[in-house]
């Protein structure tokens, strides 16, 4: 039994026998067909039909409603199902073989050379060739349902076709196919599509006109043209949807230029750049940054940050997320080198901050090249020094070219989509629709800075340990397996990267210190060191020409942003080979765990309310009351100034990955003591040496700790068991406990609770009278907590 749908008079097409028409089913599921062209019967079993199916040496024709095939395909690929270079394809249709005899005649006008273009000279061509032409099957006996007689090459269409149709030597079949039928009449006056070509212009000169406005502008004009018509001939609006299409089929690079601006039209309408790769792990990293669409508060006051920044740096070769950095700064390079110092360092604070997060995370090490965006702080000569120092050299991309760096931009939106999107506070709609519905992410902002953080982790994870479409693998395997084969590029000591990632700027030394940031560096052994190395590369006039007097240098430093409490200072004079040397703050304390951005914000603070500001009593006044009306701007929103108090509060908040909690116990030589015992025959001796305690083995251990037999128990039966077992060991101890006061009372009675006198034979040498009765290995329950039988006597 076939189990094929088709039906009689079916049309397919045959590699070798051309198009062929489905007759009828044969014993043993045979199919008999029949081909158009000379109706000879071609016979193919079921399975050899479906064979050359999936060949595709066979294909089914779409017919119409009369069974007449669909020309698909005429002569271009969405035009005919036919091969235009092949004759005896294109043949097998009625428009197919009059094109090719138009083209047959016309070529043989061309080879006799001269030929006349006259109608009786022509038609002696048309008459020399036709029995050719007829033979090769390009003119038949086949009635037309149009004319009522067959069809025949023309005189006229002949003269048409060689002044016309190509040029001696270059005769295409497709400019011999005909074009009836193909385009649509013209059915809108001329006055109405002159217009409509204006309005096209219109439509395309400016950004905010859309479809609405264009249609309104068109029956502006088309109504001002019937001022000036008779009634019975005024014109008739065209529908809004035939303008649309207008409008739509005019779309090019110079109309959409003209609309928006060159980039967006290069954007729209050129064809996709590749964009970057790379050959390994670390070759090439991207460094990209976006706000975040969701209100922050801070941890400790549940007080409103605002919308955080996000720069994550990314491994182009294995999609693999070095490192990311969470700031309520606008991008610059403070969260860039916060990033790269972050890229460069193992993730192993991660196992101690978030013990639920299970698999590693192994993104770190040193990037060859980094890709960031062409912005002004990027190109500053600090980023590029500092860069040069880790030996990452830096590109930038394209300006407006946010398609450069897809592959960044891609994983935004999976953070957004999948993670930040789904928060409290989450800013997903624009403004105008959020405020429409009555949402204010900043009133139901829920998350706190540090849950942030712990959430991204763990979508870090997830992120790492999915399969990644645009690799089609997993990026930590990618990221293993490129490491198997090339190492990883590491620097040489983390601490150098306070030194190296940071702005680069110059100052003076002197035997006070360093001035710098209206803040003064100082520490009597390194400014010594310093001086003792620098000064002997300075001139002789810049010194006090006094044999005595105070020596000075200039010097390259370097900060970090976010660390207010030292610098580094490059010792160009240090032996063997030049060194960074770090410069503490000469207030280290008040300044420890503040930033540049806080001093200047704090002596801003203090100016303004004529406060003091020299002594240590008199910063830490000015930093107390700072805070506070920060706390109260923060408070009152919206407010000029709380922007700047968020960020305030923000950066007060620290670094995670600097944390000690959760540090493992390490163990040391010094930890472990040796012990000595005297043998026996369990080897179980008790000894204690030096504090030491011995554990029993885990065989004999009280049997309750045993697994049970056979199916586990419910939880039900459990607690039960476990309530019988303390029930039975509180009676146990209880009776022995009476049996012991029973004993020492000695009352003939066997009331324990009975008074009497212990009568006691000190003499007695008979056994059992002279020992003391012990006393039971476990106490009752009720003696446990207390604290008084002692100095009562018991």
């Amino acid at each position: 039994m076939s189990s094929l749908d088709i039906k009689k008079g079916t049309l397919i097409h045959h590699q070798s026998k051309g198009l062929c028409r489905f007759v009828r089913w044969k014993a043993f599921n045979v199919m008999v067909f029949e081909t158009v062209a000379g109706r000879d019967e071609v016979k193919l079993p079921e399975h050899k039909f479906c064979e050359m199916h999936a060949l595709r040496q066979i294909r089914l024709i779409e017919q119409d409603a009369d069974g007449n095939p669909i020309e698909i395909r005429e002569f271009g690929p969405d035009e005919c199902w036919t091969d235009s270079n092949d004759p005896e394809q294109v043949k097998l249709t009625p428009e197919g073989r009059k094109a090719l005899a138009r083209q047959f005649y016309t070529k043989k006008w061309d080879e006799e050379g001269n030929g006349s273009l006259g109608d009786r000279g022509l038609q002696k061509l048309i008459d020399r060739w036709r029995p050719v032409v007829r033979q090769l099957q390009y003119e038949t006996d086949e009635i037309e349902k149009r004319t009522g007689h067959p069809w025949r090459v023309k005189v006229a269409r002949l003269r048409h076709f060689i002044n016309d149709c190509g040029r001696p030597g270059a005769r295409p079949l497709e400019a011999f196919r005909s074009n009836s039928g193909k385009n649509s009449p013209r059915r809108l006056p001329n006055e109405v599509e002159n217009e409509i070509t204006k309005v096209i212009d219109y439509f395309y000169g400016a950004r905010t006109r859309d479809y609405k406005d264009a249609y309104s502008e068109l029956r502006k004009a088309i109504q001002s043209l019937n001022k000036s018509r008779l009634r019975e001939r005024q014109l008739k609006y065209p529908q809004p949807e035939v303008l649309r299409r207008r409008i739509d089929r005019a779309l090019t690079f110079d109309n959409w230029a003209r609309k928006t601006t060159r980039s967006e039209a290069w954007r729209k309408i050129h064809g996709h750049r590749e964009h970057i790769s790379a050959a390994r792990p670390l070759e090439l990293a991207i460094i990209d940054t976006t706000p975040l669409d969701v209100h922050v508060l801070d941890s400790r006051l549940l007080l409103p940050l605002g919308r955080p920044y996000l720069t994550v740096c990314l491994d182009v070769y294995s999609r693999m997320i070095l490192g990311f950095f969470v700031t309520f700064e606008p991008p610059g390079l403070y969260s860039v080198l916060a990033t790269m110092k972050r890229v460069n360092r193992h993730k192993h604070y991660v196992r101690k901050l978030y013990p639920q997060i299970k698999r590693p995370w192994d993104g770190w090490g040193c990037p060859t090249e980094i890709v960031v965006d062409r912005d002004w702080a990027h190109q500053s000569p600090s980023f590029q020094h500092s860069m040069a120092n880790l030996g990452t050299e830096v590109h930038y991309a394209p300006a407006d070219t946010p398609q450069y760096k897809a592959i960044c931009e891609r994983l935004f939106r999976t953070i957004n989509q999948g993670l930040i999107h789904k928060l409290a506070g989450a800013v997903r709609y624009n403004v105008y629709v959020m405020r429409q519905v009555g949402l204010d992410p900043a009133r139901d902002a829920l998350i706190t800075l540090e849950d942030l953080n712990e959430l991204l982790h763990e979508f870090i994870e997830n992120y790492s340990y999915d399969t990644h479409d645009g690799i089609g693998a997993v990026p930590a395997r990618i990221w293993q397996e490129g490491l198997a084969i090339q190492r990883r590029r590491w620097i040489k000591d983390v601490a150098v990267l306070d030194h190296v990632l940071g702005p680069v700027h110059t100052a003076t030394i002197s035997g006070n210190g360093i001035k710098f940031r209206n803040m003064r560096w100082h520490d009597e052994t390194v400014t010594s060191l310093l001086l003792n190395d620098l000064v002997r590369f300075e001139k002789k006039r810049s010194q006090d020409p006094r044999t005595f007097g105070q020596s000075r240098a200039r010097i390259i430093v370097k900060w970090n942003p976010g660390d207010a409490s030292a610098i580094s200072v490059w010792n160009r004079g240090g032996e063997p080979n030049p060194y960074w040397v770090t410069m503490p703050n000469a207030d280290p304390e008040f300044l420890q765990g503040l930033s540049f951005w806080h001093h200047d914000r704090i002596r801003e603070f203090a100016k303004a309310k004529d406060l003091e500001f020299s002594t240590e009593e008199q910063r830490w006044d000015a930093y107390n009351r700072l805070r506070n009306h920060w706390e109260t701007l923060a408070g009152q929103m919206p407010m000029h100034e709380t922007r700047q108090a968020r960020r305030g509060l923000g950066l007060m908040l620290g670094q995670f990955d600097d944390t000690t909690v959760n540090e493992l116990p390490e163990i040391t030589l010094d930890d472990i003591r040796d012990a000595e015992v005297e043998a026996s025959t369990a080897g179980l001796n008790k000894v204690e040496p030096e504090g030491i305690p011995d554990q029993v083995a885990a065989e004999l251990l009280d049997r309750d700790n045993e697994p049970n037999k056979g199916r586990t128990p419910g939880k039900a039966t459990i607690a039960k068991g476990q309530s019988t077992k303390r029930r039975k060991k509180a009676e146990k101890a209880q009776a022995e406990h009476e049996a012991y006061v029973k004993a020492m009372r000695g009352e003939p009675t066997g009331d324990p609770k009975a008074r009497g006198t212990l009568i006691r034979d000190e003499d007695s040498d008979e056994d059992g009278w002279g020992a003391p009765v012990a006393a039971p290995p476990i106490a009752p329950d009720e003696q446990t907590d207390d604290t008084s039988a002692d100095d009562e006597g018991w």
